[in-house]
């Protein structure tokens, strides 16, 4: 059955979701109507996406799907108060973090309520989603949810504390991996590399190695040895980030993410 999606929030995250959706063709422009807050970005979203984009939220009554890409403060201030008129059975998704299923179904008890933690390169569809499904949520509705997710890259129907969880390795990873490019693109230039071949060198070897990752389906440490031959160069280079605390500063970053997120949502809470 054909299905209307209303899409409330369209900035970075619910951007790289629906042009995700729309670009796979998961989500046709026939069938997707937007809602953004000023009337210059619903402009231009109109003319660079092919749907509909206004900058009021109405008719939301007759949508059978609502995606919310808003922002958790922003959601619990406005957006929920003004979805308590949805029907009876809308499915719901939210991607904000922090907002737990149980204030979300508190709020609008009539709809089916699903959480998502997708990340960035959904827009290409190499995302990673989390979904978790709410308490009215069932077998079919949540392979309609990963259906549609999967067409942003991977997704994993998890619970809702591995989603928090999620957040802050999937979610926030690609922003670590972006720290991480630029950090190997200055190496390359320190040692005489010119900046654009030292760019391409550590974007293509970033990404051709977690492609051989999921071609190859073998752990990290075993394509590691692979590369790290007795007394050669590789196992030197590793040896020197090891001592700098390359493994640490990456635990504590993902931790101190997720701490984060967990204040924050106490704070919306």
């Amino acid at each position: 059955m054909k299905k209307r999606i209303l899409f409330i929030g369209i900035g970075a995250m619910g951007g790289a979701v629906l042009r995700g959706c729309l670009t796979s063709g998961a989500m046709t422009d026939a069938d997707v109507v937007g809602v953004v807050n000023t009337k210059i970005h619903a402009k231009a979203l109109t003319e660079e996406l092919g749907i509909p984009v206004s900058a009021e939220l109405n008719d939301v009554d007759s949508a059978d799907v609502i995606v919310l890409g808003v922002k958790p403060q922003i959601l619990q201030s406005s957006v929920l108060a003004q979805l308590s008129k949805v029907k009876k059975d809308c499915l719901i998704i939210s991607m904000a973090a922090g907002i737990p299923l149980g204030t979300l179904e508190g709020a609008v008890p009539q709809a089916i309520w699903y959480r998502i933690m997708p990340n960035m390169p959904a827009a290409i569809g190499a995302g990673f989603v989390a979904v978790t499904a709410g308490t009215k949520g069932n077998d079919c509705l949540t392979a309609w949810v990963t259906n549609l997710l999967n067409s942003l890259g991977e997704s994993a129907v998890v619970s809702e504390a591995d989603l928090e969880r999620l957040g802050a390795l999937a979610g926030a990873g690609p922003g670590y991996a972006f720290v991480i490019m630029d950090a190997l693109s200055d190496a390359g230039v320190r040692i005489g590399l010119t900046r654009r071949l030292a760019l391409r060198a550590a974007i293509q070897t970033l990404y051709g190695a977690g492609l051989m990752a999921i071609k190859t389906e073998q752990h990290p440490a075993v394509l590691r040895d692979k590369v790290t031959s007795p007394g050669g160069t590789t196992i030197a280079g590793i040896a020197a980030m090891e001592k700098g605390g390359l493994r640490s500063a990456l635990h504590d970053g993902v931790v101190a993410c997720y701490q984060r997120a967990q204040e924050l949502g106490k704070k919306e809470n």
